[in-house]
C-alpha cells in the first residue's frame, strides 16, 4: 500500500508541477498579492512594523487557506479524470486516490509559500522569529486546507461546485479572522465572533510568537488544527467513492 502510495503521489505532484497555471496561483499570486498590497499601505504603518511584515503574515495565512483550491482541482479536474480511471482499476487500495491528492497537494503548495516567505524575507525584509513554531502552524494549516479542498469533492462529487462553495468559506474564515481587515474596532460582539474562524487563531499565535515571544497561542492552535485535520480525512474517508472521481 505504501508504495502504491508514494507512485500515486509522485505522479499527482508532477501533474501539479507540469501545470503552469497551477504553478502561478501557488507561487507567484500570493508574491504579488503581498507585494501589490504592502505598497499600497506601506504610509499607514510604522518602521517597526511595516505593511510588508503586516500583510506578509495576514495574506500567507489567506493564500494558506486558499490551498484547497489546489487539491478540488487536483482531484477531480477533467484532465486527471483518465489517470484516476487507471488508478481506481488498478490493484490497491481505494484510499490511495483521495491521500494522495491530499499529499501531493500538500507538498506542491508548502513549498510554493517556503519559496515566497523566504523571498518577502529577502527583498522587503520581512521580520519572522520562532521560525520553527511559525512553520508547524503553517504546514499544520496547508494540510487542513488540501484536505478541506478534498472533502468538498468527495461530498459534492464535482470539482465546479466544490471549488464554489469552497470558495465562499475560505473568504468567510479570511474575513472573520481578520486577514483582509481587522474586526477589532466593530466592537466587542463582533470580535468574539471572529475567534470562530481558525484565521484568527492563526493571526494571533504567529503575531504573538513574532513580536511578543509568546507560545499561549501556538499550543491550543496547533492542537485545533490537529483535531480539524483528523475530522476532514475521516468525513473523506466516510464519503468518498472511486467510480465519483471519473465520471
Amino acid at each position: 500500500m505504501m508504495r502504491n502510495l508514494y507512485l500515486i503521489t509522485k505522479e499527482d505532484l508532477k501533474n501539479l508541477v507540469k501545470n503552469p497555471m497551477w504553478v502561478f496561483y501557488g507561487a507567484v499570486f500570493p508574491f504579488l498579492f503581498v507585494t501589490i498590497l504592502g505598497f499600497l499601505g506601506k504610509d499607514g504603518y510604522g518602521k517597526e512594523v511595516t505593511s510588508f511584515d503586516y500583510y506578509g503574515i495576514t495574506l500567507m495565512i489567506y493564500s494558506i487557506l486558499s490551498s484547497g483550491m489546489t487539491s478540488a482541482n487536483a482531484f477531480m479536474e477533467v484532465t486527471i479524470q483518465k489517470p484516476n480511471m487507471r488508478i481506481v482499476y488498478a490493484p490497491g487500495s481505494e484510499k490511495n486516490i483521495y491521500l494522495s491528492k491530499i499529499i501531493a497537494s500538500f507538498l506542491f503548495t508548502f513549498g510554493c509559500h517556503l519559496i515566497d516567505l523566504m523571498l518577502l524575507c529577502g527583498i522587503y525584509h520581512m521580520r519572522i522569529h520562532a521560525i520553527p513554531q511559525i512553520l508547524i502552524l503553517f504546514a499544520l494549516t496547508e494540510i487542513f486546507s488540501v484536505a478541506l479542498g478534498v472533502m468538498f469533492c468527495c461530498i459534492f462529487k464535482t470539482e465546479a461546485m466544490a471549488n464554489q462553495i469552497l470558495g465562499v468559506v475560505i473568504n468567510l474564515l479570511a474575513i472573520f479572522g481578520g486577514l483582509l481587515f481587522s474586526l477589532d474596532g466593530y466592537g466587542k460582539v463582533i470580535r468574539t465572533i471572529s475567534y470562530i474562524s481558525p484565521a484568527k487563531w492563526l493571526v494571533k499565535a504567529t503575531f504573538g510568537l513574532i513580536y511578543d515571544h509568546d507560545y499561549s497561542w501556538f499550543y491550543p492552535t496547533a492542537i485545533g488544527m490537529v483535531f480539524a485535520i483528523i475530522v476532514v480525512v475521516a468525513i473523506c474517508n466516510k464519503t468518498f467513492r472511486k467510480e465519483d472521481c471519473i465520471c
